[in-house]
C-alpha cells in the first residue's frame, strides 16, 4: 500500500508547495505515496478535523519550512507539534524543506536533517527545478525504506519499520562430534530466524543425518536485504565459505539465497578427514565481497580398525626331552600353560594359534651295532644336531603368531539381522562388571589386554553406528561381529 504524505505550509508558499508536489508525481504514478493538503478538503467537511486526522495518520510529513510558515500560529503550535510528537513516537517521519530563506537554528526541528541538501533555501538555487529534484530524490529514498502500516490498525498506533535497517539471523552450523579417518562426512549450514527452531529442528527429524541436534553451534549476526525496484526488500544472496586444512578438499564455498521473512534452505557439505585427533573446521560468511562472521567447528576423528596384530597370551611352556637311551629316537611333547583361561573367542571362530600339533608318537629304532650310531662321536655329531633343530623348533613356536583374541572379524557375512542396541548393552555390561571387579585391586599382569579389547570394542561400536547410518548394514555386521568377541572376551575375564 503506498504511503501517505502530509502538507504542511503556508498558504503564501502554496505556489513551491505545487512545484514540490509535481516533482513528486511520479511516485505517485508508481504507486509509491498519496499525499494530502487542506486543498483536498471537499466543501461543507470541518477543516480542524480533517487536517488534524491526516496529520495523525500520514507517514511522512513535509514540513515547507519559511518565515510565513513558523510565523503561522496554527502551522506552528498544532500542525508542527503534533507532527514532531509523533517523530518522536516513531509513528511518522518529519521532513523540513527550506523553501525560503529564514533563521531555524532554534526551532523545534532544528536537529532534523533538512532538504535541499545543506539547507540551501529553494529560492536560492539558480535553478529552482535542481533543488526541486534532489529534493525530491531524497524523499524517494525515504519512501522505499519503510514499510506501509496495515490499515486495519488505525486505533493502535503503528511503529515504522526501516526495510534498510540490518535485520538479525542466526548462522547454525554441524557436523558429527566423532568422525572416521578417510570417511566422507557431511557438515550442515542454514541461516535462520532468531526465533526459529532451525538446523536442531531439522535433525531431530532427519533419522538418516549423521550429525545430531547436540551437535549443532549457533553464531547471531546482522543482515542488511536489498531493495528492489518498488521498494521492498529481496532475498540475499551470501557465500558460505569452508576452510578445512584437516579435511579433503581444503577450500569449499557455496552461495545460499537468505529470504527475507523465512530460514533458508540446508547447504550441505562433503569433507574428508585426513588425520586422526582433534579437526577444525572454519565458516566464513561473506556478502558483497567482504566477510560478516565466522564460526568455527570441531570434530574427534578416530581410525576405522586397528591393523596391527595382538600378542598371543602365553605364561609358560614345559619342553620334557628323553635322550638317555641311544637306542632310541629322543621323544618331546610341547605344553601351553596360561596365566588365565584362553580367550572364548577362540572357539567362535577357527584361529591359528601358533603351536604345532603334538607329533604322533615316533616308534623306536632299533639297529645292529654296524649301525653308525654305534660310533661314539658319530653319536654325539646327532644328537647335537637333534638339540639344534628343538631349538630353532621353539624359537619358531615363541615367537608372536598372527593371531588375535578379540581381533576384529574379517569375514564379510551378513547376519539376518542387526540389532546394535543389544550388542552395545551386552559389551557395555560385561565392561562395567569387570571395572566393578578389579576396583581397588592392585595392576594384574593382562590389565593391558583388557585395556586393548575394551578400545576395541568402543571403536567397532563406533564404526558399526556410522556404517548404519550411512545405509552399509554389512560393513555394520563386521564391526559388530568384533564387538561380540570383545564382549566374550571382557565376560571370560570377569568369570576368573
Amino acid at each position: 500500500m503506498p504511503i501517505e504524505v502530509f502538507y504542511s505550509y503556508s498558504h503564501k508558499d502554496e505556489d513551491l508547495r505545487d512545484r514540490l508536489e509535481t516533482h513528486l508525481s511520479q511516485l505517485q504514478r508508481s504507486g509509491l505515496i498519496v499525499s494530502w493538503h487542506d486543498r483536498r478538503i471537499e466543501p461543507g467537511d470541518e477543516w480542524r478535523n480533517q487536517i488534524d486526522a491526516h496529520v495523525r495518520s500520514a507517514q511522512i510529513v513535509l514540513l515547507l519550512i519559511s518565515p510565513d510558515f513558523l510565523a503561522s500560529d496554527y502551522c506552528y503550535d498544532v500542525e508542527m507539534k503534533l507532527a514532531l510528537e509523533r517523530h518522536t513516537n516513531q509513528q511518522a517521519i518529519v521532513i523540513p524543506i527550506i523553501v525560503r530563506p529564514v533563521d531555524w537554528s532554534a526551532s523545534p526541528f532544528a536537529h532534523l536533517q533538512a532538504l535541499p541538501p545543506n539547507g540551501k533555501a529553494v529560492t536560492l538555487w539558480a535553478n529552482r527545478d535542481q533543488a526541486f529534484t534532489e529534493t525530491a530524490r531524497a524523499i524517494r529514498n525515504i519512501v522505499v525504506r519503510f514499510q506501509q502500516p496495515d490499515s486495519s490498525a488505525d486505533a493502535t498506533p503503528v511503529i515504522l519499520t526501516d526495510q534498510i535497517a540490518p535485520k538479525p539471523r542466526v548462522l547454525d552450523a554441524a557436523m558429527p562430534s566423532h568422525i572416521v579417518k578417510d570417511r566422507a562426512t557431511e557438515l550442515l549450514v542454514l541461516i535462520r530466524l532468531p526465533e526459529s527452531i532451525g538446523l536442531s529442528g531439522i535433525l531431530a527429524q532427519d533419522e538418516e543425518a549423521e550429525a545430531r541436534p547436540e551437535d549443532v553451534r549457533a553464531k547471531p549476526f546482522d543482515i542488511n536485504f536489498p531493495l528492489g525496484p518498488t521498494g521492498r526488500p529481496e532475498p540475499l544472496k551470501v557465500t558460505i565459505e569452508l576452510t578445512s586444512p584437516d579435511f579433503s578438499p581444503p577450500v569449499q564455498h557455496k552461495n545460499l539465497f537468505v529470504p527475507v521473512n523465512a530460514d533458508s534452505e540446508v547447504c550441505a557439505f562433503l569433507l574428508t578427514p585426513l588425520r586422526q585427533g582433534t579437526l577444525t573446521v572454519v565458516i566464513e560468511l561473506q556478502w558483497e565481497d567482504a566477510q560478516r562472521g565466522y564460526r568455527r567447528l570441531r570434530a574427534n576423528c578416530i581410525a576405522e580398525a586397528e591393523t596391527g596384530p595382538a600378542r598371543p597370551a602365553m605364561n609358560l611352556v614345559q619342553m620334557p626331552l628323553d635322550v638317555s637311551r641311544p637306542g632310541r629316537a629322543p621323544e618331546f611333547e610341547f605344553t601351553r600353560l596360561y596365566a588365565s583361561t584362553p580367550p572364548p573367542a577362540a572357539a567362535a571362530a577357527p584361529m591359528t594359534t601358533g603351536i604345532p600339533p603334538r607329533p604322533p608318537a615316533p616308534q623306536p629304532v632299533h639297529a645292529a651295532k654296524s649301525s653308525f650310531l654305534s660310533n661314539p662321536l658319530l653319536e654325539a655329531a646327532a644328537l647335537t644336531v637333534c638339540v639344534i633343530g628343538l631349538g630353532l623348533f621353539w624359537f619358531a613356536w615363541k615367537t608372536p603368531s598372527q593371531a588375535t583374541a578379540p581381533a576384529p572379524v574379517t569375514s564379510t557375512a551378513v547376519a539376518p539381522s542387526i540389532d546394535y542396541d543389544a550388542v552395545a548393552a551386552a559389551f557395555n555390561a560385561a565392561n562395567q562388571s569387570l571395572l566393578k571387579q578389579t576396583q581397588g585391586v592392585a595392576a594384574q599382569p593382562l590389565k593391558p589386554d583388557v585395556e586393548a579389547a575394551v578400545k576395541r570394542g568402543e571403536e567397532n561400536l563406533l564404526a558399526a553406528r556410522l556404517a548404519l547410518a550411512k545405509g552399509k548394514p554389512a560393513e555394520a555386521q563386521v564391526h559388530l561381529e568384533a564387538v561380540r568377541a570383545s564382549t566374550l572376551y571382557l565376560k571370560g575375564i570377569h568369570a576368573r
